[in-house]
């Protein structure tokens, strides 16, 4: 153990460790669980590439010796990469902004160090003054947040287009495979596979473009603004530099946030540090999102219900055997953890809503809580969508024959007598349907009231699911129609 010194006294740090002093205190003081940023690495490569990105700006306008510069760069880097993994304990509960931010400096400046003088040492570097030169936590975090969400929030959308090609293979797959609608679970009138799969498809489509329009909202940060937003401590020239230089090293563009009808100077950066409403509008979103993929996956299981005393539409492929030497596990499971998921997005949204008003004053203070469950739900959603998708509905199969035989069967199919002849013949039509057990083409011809000519075509189960198609027959038979 080495011994380190504060303006509170003294603390052990182990000896093979690159934090300090500074994050044995935070950890100390917020051991409420187990779980630690080393859970976290993608918001541990944020806020590093962001200290990255201020020694390079704090270079350029001569604040920081080139030397120096180049060595935290250097410790950016590897932290980047991962080399110190397990080297950043702070606790998500409560350490977001200082916490994390000095665990982060502690590790660059005594790695820096060790570079330039072969030693774990604040000797030539210190994590205050060097490597959060021209820095806050308030000002670092919440970009390493919008950073962080920014990226997560691909893996989704990359799912949810996945998804829909799936959808629209599958729609094309089965344009022609007719089934029997259901409203209320009751037998409905016919339709076909395709145009079930293009219903699911649009749905996936439509929260996906809000996805993708609302993810550029985390493309601004609040650097430089500092402790509150003045950006006291500032350096000439860091303001112009700093998002330029951030957005080379992260790779996409990072902006300051202006209004064109700004109340007063850089009220972007007063609004980013105070409020995180955009986590709760996300959530949202990515609430809608895995409901609408939800609601396919609750269909499945009703349409896969069976094999023997269910629907049994839907055929689902197998993935474990079963607990008893009937029962196997299909996809249904899968299914069923779609229903899972969309319920901890339920908790998250409600965790982004309550953090983005439990701020206090003058920073979003409560946030750690908000913004970890932000990221632990993209990460799952993204998993989720990928495993549904890979493993139940490309796989997914129609048993041709029921759902042919349910359309046929069904005395909705009496509408059609309905529209020529009345509701109370498309009634009698349909009662005799059920008592004999036939179907309406079988009944209308037997009965005299059409001709087997005109019931080929009127009871076309495939053509009754083309409206243009049914509109087309009522003008070929209209001489035969008997409404007044």
């Amino acid at each position: 153990m080495r011994l380190e010194k504060d303006s509170l006294g003294e603390l052990e740090v182990p000896d093979e460790a690159y934090y300090g002093i500074q994050t044995v205190r935070t950890s100390n003081n917020y051991r409420v669980s187990n779980h630690t940023y080393n859970e976290y690495p993608e918001v541990i490569a944020a806020v590093a590439e962001i200290k990255k990105a201020c020694a390079i700006t704090n270079a350029q306008i001569g604040a920081l010796n080139e030397e120096k510069a180049r060595a935290i760069c250097k410790a950016c880097d590897e932290v980047i990469s991962g080399k110190f993994a397990g080297h950043f304990p702070v606790n998500v509960w409560r350490s977001q902004g200082t916490g994390v931010n000095m665990n982060v400096n502690e590790v660059l400046a005594n790695r820096a160090n060790e570079i330039l003088t072969g030693k774990v040492s604040y000797e030539a570097i210190h994590p205050n003054t060097h490597v959060n030169m021209c820095q806050s936590s308030n000002d670092v975090f919440p970009t390493a947040e919008a950073i962080v969400i920014f990226r997560l929030i691909e893996p989704v959308l990359k799912e949810a287009r996945e998804i829909e090609s799936t959808l629209l293979i599958k729609a094309n797959e089965f344009k022609e495979v007719v089934r029997l609608g259901r409203t209320g679970l009751q037998d409905a009138v016919p339709m076909t596979w395709g145009q079930v799969f293009a219903g699911w498809l649009r749905s996936v489509s439509r929260v996906r473009k809000e996805l993708e329009n609302l993810r550029p909202i985390f493309q601004f940060g609040v650097m430089g603004g500092t402790a509150v937003g003045t950006g006291m401590g500032v350096l000439p020239g860091y303001p112009e530099l700093i998002y330029p230089n951030l957005s080379k090293v992260i790779g996409f563009e990072m902006k300051q946030r202006m209004y064109e009808d700004e109340v007063v100077k850089n009220s972007g950066i007063f609004d980013g540090m105070r409020n995180t409403d955009h986590h709760s509008i996300l959530m949202e979103v990515i609430k809608e999102l895995v409901a609408a993929i939800t609601r396919i996956a609750n269909d499945l299981i009703l349409y896969s219900s069976g094999p023997r005393a269910g629907i049994k539409e839907v055929v689902l492929s197998y993935i474990a055997e079963g607990t008893t030497g009937y029962e196997s596990e299909n996809t249904a499971y899968l299914c069923e953890l779609m229903t899972d998921v969309l319920g901890e997005m339920v908790i998250a949204e409600e965790m982004a809503f309550y953090s983005s008003n439990e701020g206090q004053l003058d920073h979003g203070s409560i946030n750690s809580g908000g913004f970890i469950t932000v990221v632990n739900a993209l990460k799952l959603a993204a998993s989720s969508l990928r495993l549904f998708n890979e493993e139940c509905l490309k796989e997914v199969q129609i048993n041709e024959e029921v759902v042919r035989g349910y359309a046929e069967l069904s005395t909705s199919l009496s509408t059609m007598v309905s529209s020529l002849f009345g509701y109370p013949t498309g009634v009698k039509v349909a009662k005799k349907a059920i008592e004999t057990n036939r179907s309406c083409k079988e009944v209308a011809k037997q009965e005299k009231i059409l001709s087997s000519e005109v019931c080929e075509e009127i009871f076309d189960v495939l053509a009754l699911t083309d409206r243009d198609k049914t509109v087309e027959l009522f003008r070929k038979y209209k001489s035969i129609r008997k409404i007044d």
